[in-house]
């Protein structure tokens, strides 16, 4: 969520923090436990726009379909997280919704949960807000044929740690599913994708928000970040052995350069050889602001020249045939 400091207009207080909101989330007969804000550009001041506990009426939600962005108050963050929560339920259980929105929707949850968990890495309940959304992704998975190709699509095109979990989650899951792993074995997957990063809320936040590449000593401590969320994974309570790997071993390579063991070929388990596909498949593919993101074709063309040391080169072949029946689904 982007966050603006701003000189209130309807309120005492001289100076609010405001987060953006997703717009596209409200709809008509909404009643919000929230004030909003809205600009029709992002130089201008924020002005009022509802009060809380109005419903929105049709003439509001042409207007919000119009206007550039929507805000609410920092401290009204954890409202409208409820809200969304509710929503995801509600979406779930309606079949009149489209799988896209769907998608999109459920992705929103994800992030307001992954942004909690970055703040509190060792909150106990992080295990059960990281079965919630694991749930929900495989539900879905199994609930509409073209599940996987719309959350693929709806996958951040800007690379940030918290995003990436999720994306990384969702491409696991996707190649979990193709490879057709239980659906017991699949939500065991999906928390290990989820979770993979945790350890980098340890990292020193220069580094992990760095613009830029890394140095070399930065590298060194940014190599930390799997054991420290294997730690972390400990001390919420995790012990599923296969979520644990995962979680630590899912920057190892095949030829027994990786970190942070230097385990070898298979003794590197299936889950992190995994994540590791599509670990570096985001990654290449998104947005960074030291360079331009790949194509799919360009990053998998990479991936098959370039790492046939360090990937699994039958589950990046895998990926690759899920991302082709994914197209031809489409094309359908």
């Amino acid at each position: 969520m982007k966050q603006v400091r701003i000189s209130r207009r309807y309120d005492e207080t001289p100076h609010e923090v405001y987060v953006e909101i997703e717009k596209w989330l409200l709809d008509v007969g909404d009643i919000l436990p929230f004030d909003l804000f809205s600009t029709d550009d992002k130089f201008s001041d924020k002005s009022f726009f509802l009060a809380q506990n109005t419903p929105i009426s049709s003439n509001d939600k042409t207007k919000i379909e119009r206007i550039r962005s929507l805000y609410i108050r920092q401290s009204d963050l954890p409202s409208y997280n409820r809200f969304v929560d509710k929503l995801v339920q509600a979406v779930a259980r309606n079949e009149q919704i489209p799988i896209t929105k769907k998608a999109a929707v459920i992705y929103r949850q994800a992030s307001v949960i992954l942004d909690e968990m970055f703040e509190n890495p060792e909150e106990l309940e992080n295990v059960p807000k990281s079965k919630k959304v694991v749930n929900t992704f495989v539900n879905t998975i199994f609930s509409d044929t073209h599940a996987i190709e719309s959350m693929i699509k709806i996958t951040a095109y800007d690379y940030y740690t918290h995003t990436h979990s999720i994306n990384v989650c969702i491409y696991s899951l996707s190649l979990g599913s193709y490879l057709k792993l239980e659906p017991v074995t699949l939500e065991e997957l999906g928390m290990s994708a989820l979770l993979h990063d945790l350890g980098k809320s340890r990292v020193n936040p220069n580094i992990t928000n760095k613009k830029g590449r890394l140095t070399d000593s930065e590298f060194e401590e940014m190599k930390h970040h799997p054991l420290y969320g294997y730690t972390i994974a400990l001390k919420i309570g995790i012990r599923d052995r296969s979520i644990l790997d995962g979680i630590r071993h899912h920057h190892e390579k095949l030829d027994g350069s990786g970190y942070p063991d230097g385990l070898m070929g298979k003794s590197i388990t299936l889950f992190a050889r995994i994540i590791g596909v599509c670990d570096v498949f985001d990654a290449l593919s998104t947005q960074r602001s030291y360079k331009d993101k790949m194509s799919s074709y360009e990053t998998l063309r990479l991936m098959k020249i370039s790492m046939q040391h360090h990937l699994d080169m039958e589950l990046v072949d895998a990926f690759i045939r899920m991302q082709q029946h994914d197209a031809i689904l489409t094309s359908l």
